[in-house]
């Protein structure tokens, strides 16, 4: 279950939109920085960039290590810290369901003949 659908479920509609709302910053945040400072995409926050590029690159796998350390919360069901690694698969999954929503806005409905 993600965040988003633990905080839907389980708590207030006001608490569940501030949440969001923090999340959304913390996330512009990160994109600017790796914008800004790291010279990538304003489409990939920096911790999502950490876990793609540090399967090929040291210096990426070093800040993956950082960054993990700092949000040591996320962990995965073996106890191993992996925010980057969450991160990158949120980041497809959002993707994903916009590619959805873009197909179903261009596919013409039956009635529309």
């Amino acid at each position: 279950m993600s965040l988003q659908q633990t905080f839907a479920k389980h708590r207030p509609r006001p608490v569940y939109i501030a949440a969001r709302v923090a999340e959304m910053v913390v996330s512009l945040v990160s994109r600017a920085l790796n914008a800004f400072c790291f010279g990538g995409s304003t489409h990939q926050t920096t911790s999502a960039r950490a876990f793609i590029d540090g399967l090929t690159d040291p210096v990426w796998a070093a800040r993956q290590r950082k960054i993990d350390a700092l949000f040591f919360f996320h962990k995965d069901e073996n106890g191993r810290r992996n925010h980057c690694e969450w991160s990158w698969g949120r980041e497809v999954e959002n993707a994903r369901k916009t590619l959805e929503r873009a197909r179903a806005v261009a596919t013409p409905r039956a009635e529309d003949g």
